[in-house]
């Protein structure tokens, strides 16, 4: 409690000035209320450190289903994002930085049209705000506007491009409450945390164009400046979804995470110690929900005939390449990624 009576004590003194030279709120120009915004994050200083991020997230459909999203992001220069559940086919957005391509089930497509890029280029950035600065959005103040709980300042963010986003700002503390994207659809960032003294949204809504139907994100898990292979942003596939014969069958070990390592056939994973003794044996089927799935049941569950989804983990290869593949796994409580190694 301290810490954030301290953090918000900080964040009143960089903002009075703005007030001190007798600058009334209605004469802020638009840069004035995306800069006091970034100070309220954390301020660009501290911002401008996170060169990299892996972020998971809840996500509620409007069928109250739910997966898991993952984003991992080199900042202003590489993003990926993988959605996996048990309900629904797995999407995956590749970005390296010239080129996009989304993976939906077994459906590929590569993405050329100037909308989308500007789109996920401005997902390479934790704080959007950040990004239109960076990437030298030309920021125009609107009307201010009031809602029932919140008075705004409104702010459009322009790129040379023509893409355009409204940005809604509180005015008690220049918290941005929402995007409008051009599509028409809206993020309402209903509340935030910090980490590393830098503000993250904890829970986001995302509301459809033309649409009543709202999809929940709950912030799960937040590492900063972790390292991230390149493997993650390569889209491995052209214009077929398939799993080389060496990543579905060898042995493997782990290069980030909790170390593990495995011996995998078509029909087991062999865990191993370093003498190559067997500790753990998990049953797998691929092509579960999706040419690049596979789901593992441990042995005593097995032969239990557990077959309660909590016994059960589902696994997606991502992406890969001659070294070795990386994955995104979930079960009922628990998720993460994975970078294995293929050993020859």
């Amino acid at each position: 409690m301290i810490q954030l009576i301290i953090r918000h004590f900080i964040i009143l003194v960089f903002l009075v000035p703005i007030l001190l030279f007798g600058q009334k709120q209605e004469d802020l120009t638009a840069s004035q209320i995306v800069d006091s915004s970034l100070i309220f994050c954390g301020g660009e200083i501290r911002i401008s450190k996170i060169e990299s991020s892996k972020i998971n997230y809840l996500l509620i459909q409007p069928d109250q289903t739910i997966a898991i999203i993952n984003e991992q992001l080199n900042t202003g220069k590489k993003y990926v994002q993988c959605i996996l559940s048990k309900s629904h086919s797995p999407q995956t957005t590749f970005f390296n930085g010239e080129k996009i391509s989304r993976v939906d089930g077994s459906s590929i497509t590569h993405i050329t049209d100037v909308q989308s890029k500007e789109e996920v280029k401005l997902k390479t950035y934790n704080q959007i705000q950040y990004g239109y600065k960076q990437l030298k959005y030309q920021l125009t103040r609107l009307p201010d506007q009031k809602f029932k709980n919140f008075d705004c300042f409104v702010v459009n963010a322009k790129a040379d491009n023509g893409y355009t986003t409204m940005n809604f700002f509180d005015k008690t503390n220049f918290r941005l409450l929402m995007i409008m994207y051009p599509n028409g659809n809206k993020s309402l960032m209903i509340d935030y945390i910090f980490k590393d003294n830098v503000l993250f949204n904890s829970h986001i809504l995302n509301t459809i164009s033309n649409s009543d139907k709202i999809q929940t994100l709950k912030l799960q898990t937040i590492d900063l400046n972790p390292v991230i292979s390149n493997t993650w942003f390569n889209c491995p596939y052209t214009d077929t979804v398939m799993i080389p014969d060496y990543i579905k069958k060898g042995e493997f070990i782990s290069t980030n995470g909790a170390h593990t390592r495995f011996t995998r056939t078509e029909i087991a994973m062999d865990y191993t110690d370093e003498s190559g003794s067997v500790i753990l044996k998990r049953f797998l089927a691929w092509n579960i929900i999706s040419p690049d799935t596979f789901g593992l049941i441990d042995e005593k569950a097995f032969k239990n005939n557990d077959q309660s989804s909590s016994s059960q983990i589902l696994v997606r290869v991502v992406s890969w390449d001659e070294k070795g593949y990386v994955c995104q796994w979930i079960t009922d409580k628990y998720t993460d990624t994975q970078d294995y190694k293929l050993i020859k």
